[in-house]
């Protein structure tokens, strides 16, 4: 599946904050200073609840599934960022704010960015891996919805059949 990136004003260019800008940032720093004083009430995690979490959330994703972006921060700052190739927008996923690396903003949303491309291309074996899912073709023993109906039909006619002879 190709994904089609979107882009929103151009972060390299000047860029007026627009009242949404500010309300998004204001809500964004409400938001953070409430998860902050959430995690400041939380008991710390164990070790064992700490490695517990890393074999949930799997090894960290590869770069050939990542895509390069060029982000205009609320700050004014254009900084570049990574995220997950299968969205079409950076500030997507629940994630439309980034720490500013230049003047510690934090959080900072993003008011403008574009595509810049893949952070890496994948190895020639996920590839060819890639291409082969794309032709695969469905197993055999799998049925249409018209022989499950009709199937269904039959043993609802049979259930019949067996509750009339009771």
């Amino acid at each position: 599946m190709e994904v089609e990136y979107l882009r929103h004003g151009v972060p390299l260019a000047d860029y007026p904050l627009t009242k949404a800008d500010h309300r998004r940032q204001r809500e964004a720093v409400q938001v953070h200073e409430w998860v902050q004083r959430q995690l400041a009430k939380a008991p710390p995690w164990s070790d064992k609840h700490l490695e517990e979490m890393r074999q949930l959330l799997g090894p960290p994703t590869p770069p050939w599934e990542l895509q390069r972006w060029r982000l205009r921060l609320y700050c004014g700052h254009v900084i570049e960022a990574t995220r997950n190739r299968n969205n079409p927008r950076p500030d997507g996923g629940g994630r439309d704010e980034e720490r500013c690396p230049e003047c510690g903003l934090n959080p900072a949303v993003i008011v403008a960015f574009e595509p810049l491309g893949p952070a890496a291309e994948p190895p020639a074996e996920s590839r060819s891996l890639m291409s082969s899912r794309s032709t695969r073709q469905p197993p055999a023993d799998r049925r249409s919805k018209a022989e499950l109906v009709a199937e269904n039909n039959a043993l609802r006619a049979e259930l019949e059949v067996l509750r009339d002879q009771a």
